[in-house]
């Protein structure tokens, strides 16, 4: 397709507009229905009863106001992960992260809200998805999702696109209503030529003149060349890639392969009704950026067919409020309820009843009168029409459930039925208008596609940005950040947006609000029956108790297990991971003091260890000493020649039995000795496990203990249990 020839482009755009100019009327009439004053009356009928009651008895906006409250009540959570490629969790979760920065800076609740109660209305609307810069003193750009007013007028799509969200649409058209005097001033040299719009009437009058001009966004394919880096890293051989070249290289990444194909491009152009107004311009969309939220969506005989909450429900509410308006009517021109009397029968009591109607008076007297015997009797007043009255109530119960709404659905309970009664009613009803949760969740879902497939190429340079989480706190991430890696020296790319492929998905839920008190009763009732998940879990729960000064409370209790090593490290953000590797070093290079006691226990016990064995051989040498002594005192003993030999025989047995005494008493005090010295390194062995204990609860075993000091440490506990066993066997 020729996307130059201006004319052509024109044939386009009324194409379109005539292929679904009936389903536009009709959400056109749905919205004048709920929004103009007179809008839910038949023309005809309001213009025939000038001079007779015409009030509205609006039930439509109440539904309305239902279905798009629960919408506006709920959260769309967009999901990102890993489907292929180089993708990766932490660069999914980056994803998500920045595509819900992206929705908080632009707002896009609000947007969404807004064009969810519009779909509901007249069954279409939606939004764009537009780049622009930070600031006026900025380079770096955003994306930011815009609300398109009037969408109904404005939007057009490609006529062959099919699919609900139109990402098979090769083009779309956005007008635009300038005032001539702001047209003039920005295109001083045009005519100033509108272009035709598909609106059959305007049901507005008082407006400023204005120009209508368009946006015009195609697709085009566009042949590429793609590079494959040595650090796995794809690119796009352009401009961009072409500035970074040099740097990759003399960072050591460099090419590895590369290869042609195709891809879809997407390029605006702005024109009126006389020609364009600028040229064409690349943008960083593959899909096109304008995105529609349609209910009730369906492909019907080649057509594109759609309505919203309003359509099915127009003609009922029309009659209810012409049936209800003939009620007033009749009503008020019937004759007033009297008392019919003779003149006899009001004779003497005139004054009185003169002011029946005002008087307190408890007692009404009259004048009999034989002829009309009896009091006076009250005749006349307001007779409806029975038949007014049953259309009446036939109308009300049917706008309701026309629009699949229940009384329990509107807050309303008029039969007094139980609670489980009313939830069935409510269940039956979300039933019926889940369809335009599902139609949010459609628009919604294609955003964050359009979102996902743009972010690589506007977030394409090494940048910190924001990145929000579900709970409302953010953490600052730095994309594409060149780091060399130590051990192979090869440089890494860091939250490289632009590596691998991610999928989308969106799911709507209750609010996050909402979910944090549920999440507060979960733990609350699991923890009756395990404790122990509060105290794991505590930081969470308190951070989902949205009570003042409980986000303090809860970095505290963060801070408390983080300490206890009790929370895993993928489950830490990148600044805790910082301060427990900076804690980690401080450690290293500054002893714990516990560490410190433990080795000043360890040195004692040496200590006491080598004064044991020094006692050992000092009663060693002792008894050595006393034994000379006793063999020279028999020597002596012998030389004398003593007279009485029985007597030396018996002293010198003696002396051997007092010697062998010795000798026995000594091997004891040498076991006992050697128990005692046993028990002592067995204390010191205590102290050197107890060190261990603390060495690596502070720097991590691995890196205090090796293999061969594992293997020493074993054999000395061996030998030393060996040791006590045969000293224990020599007592017995």
């Amino acid at each position: 397709m020729d996307y130059s020839d201006h004319s052509k482009v024109l044939n386009m755009l009324k194409a379109s507009q005539d292929a679904d100019h009936d389903m536009r009327e009709q959400a056109r009439e749905a919205h004048l229905f709920v929004d103009a004053r007179d809008g839910q009356w038949e023309p005809q009928f309001w213009n025939q009863n000038s001079d007779k009651p015409r009030y509205t008895f609006d039930l439509t906006n109440p539904i309305i106001d239902q279905i798009a409250g629960e919408m506006e009540q709920a959260d769309f959570d967009i999901t990102i992960r890993p489907s292929g490629g180089e993708a990766t969790k932490d660069v999914a979760q980056t994803l998500d992260g920045l595509v819900r920065n992206i929705e908080n800076i632009s707002n896009a609740k609000e947007v969404f809200n807004e064009a969810g109660r519009s779909m509901t209305t007249g069954g279409l609307d939606g939004w764009r998805i537009v780049q622009e810069h930070v600031n006026d003193d900025s380079f770096d750009q955003d994306l930011v999702i815009q609300k398109i007013n009037n969408f109904v007028d404005r939007v057009w799509f490609d006529v062959n696109s099919e699919k609900r969200d139109k990402s098979d649409s090769r083009y779309a058209f956005v007008l635009q209503t300038i005032s001539k005097e702001a047209f003039d001033e920005k295109w001083p040299d045009r005519a100033g030529l509108s272009i035709t719009q598909d609106a059959s009437a305007e049901a507005y009058s008082h407006k400023a003149e204005a120009v209508v001009v368009g946006e015009f966004y195609f697709i085009k394919e566009v042949d590429r060349e793609i590079v494959l880096m040595s650090n796995n890293s794809v690119y796009e051989d352009n401009e961009s890639f072409q500035k970074v070249k040099d740097e990759l290289e003399r960072a050591g990444v460099t090419e590895l392969r590369r290869r042609k194909r195709k891809k879809n491009v997407v390029y605006i152009r702005k024109f009126d009704g006389e020609g364009w107004i600028d040229g064409e311009k690349e943008t960083v969309f593959s899909y096109i950026p304008v995105v529609p939220t349609y209910a009730n969506f369906k492909i019907n005989e080649g057509k594109t067919i759609y309505w919203g909450a309003v359509e099915k429900i127009i003609d009922q509410q029309r009659v209810l409020n012409y049936s209800l308006s003939r009620e007033i009517e009749e009503g008020a021109l019937a004759p007033r309820q009297k008392y019919w009397m003779t003149e006899k029968q009001g004779e003497g009591y005139e004054d009185t009843l003169a002011t029946l109607n005002t008087n307190t008076d408890p007692v009404q007297f009259y004048t009999n009168d034989s002829e009309v015997p009896g009091p006076p009797p009250q005749v006349g007043g307001a007779q409806i029409n029975p038949g007014l009255r049953t259309i009446s109530e036939a109308m009300r119960s049917m706008v309701g459930q026309s629009a699949s709404m229940f009384a329990a659905n509107m807050g309303d309970n008029p039969g007094l039925q139980s609670g489980v009664a009313i939830e069935k009613l409510q269940n039956k009803g979300d039933t019926g208008t889940i369809k335009y949760f599902k139609a949010q969740e459609c628009a919604i879902r294609h955003t964050a596609r359009i979102l996902v497939d743009a972010i690589p190429k506007v977030y394409d340079a090494e940048r910190q940005v924001r990145i929000l989480n579900e709970d409302g706190s953010f953490d600052m991430v730095t994309l594409n950040q060149s780091v060399r890696d130590e051990q192979t020296g090869d440089v890494v790319v860091l939250n490289d947006l632009s590596v691998g492929t991610y999928d989308v998905t969106c799911s709507a839920g209750p609010a996050f609000q909402n979910r944090q008190q549920e999440t507060v009763k979960a733990l609350t009732e699991i923890a009756q029956v395990d404790p122990s998940v509060i105290q794991l879990g505590g930081d969470i729960m308190l951070n989902n108790i949205t009570a003042p000064g409980m986000d303090k409370l809860a970095e505290r209790k963060r801070m408390q297990l983080l300490s206890a090593g009790a929370i895993p490290q993928e489950q830490m953000t990148d600044e805790e991971m910082q301060a427990m590797q900076q804690a980690a070093a401080n450690q290293q290079q500054q002893p714990d003091p516990a560490m410190v006691l433990a080795q000043a226990e360890q040195v004692r016990g040496q200590a006491e260890l080598l004064n044991a064995q020094n006692k050992q051989q000092e009663m060693q040498v002792n008894a050595q000493l006393k034994a000379q002594q006793q063999q020279i005192e028999m020597a002596k003993l012998q030389q004398t020649g003593q007279k009485d030999s029985i007597s030396a025989s018996q002293k010198q047995q003696e002396f051997q039995l007092s010697i062998e005494k010795m000798q026995q008493d000594l091997i004891l005090a040498m076991q006992e000795q050697q128990r005692r010295n046993d028990e002592t390194a067995i204390s010191m062995q205590k102290t050197q496990a107890e060190t261990l204990n603390l060495l690596r609860e502070a720097m991590g075993v691995d890196k205090v203990i090796g293999p061969n000091n594992v293997q020493a440490y074993a054999g000395q506990a061996e030998q030393i249990v060996e040791n006590q066993q045969t000293i224990d066997r020599g007592i017995e």
